[in-house]
């Protein structure tokens, strides 16, 4: 995995080009993330409900998680400063 600070161009894949077994394994990370991003967002959902219930953090704020290294670590946001991410489109296409 790249560091967040290398500057590398990014290339899209034609998924179409590849074949049947790459395809179904493509389909299977595909699936399994979908599963894990699930997995992930209703822990997190009852992390910040418990956190609320117990009085450890205020109306107004959230919380945002990070696994680095295996190890859960939060902190308190304000719902305000919430941002969103932003990926870079790639600028050519790669095909098998």
């Amino acid at each position: 995995m790249a560091n967040s600070q290398t500057n590398l161009t990014w290339i899209e894949v034609d998924v179409s080009t590849m074949d049947e077994a790459l395809t179904k394994a493509y389909n299977k990370m595909l699936d399994d993330g979908k599963k894990a991003r699930e997995s992930k967002a209703g822990f997190q959902t009852r992390f910040i409900n418990k956190s609320i219930k117990v009085g450890s953090l205020d109306t107004g704020y959230s919380l945002a998680f990070a696994y680095k290294w295996g190890k859960l670590s939060v902190a308190k946001v304000s719902e305000a400063e919430k941002s969103t991410r932003v990926s870079a489109k790639p600028k050519v296409m790669f095909k098998f």
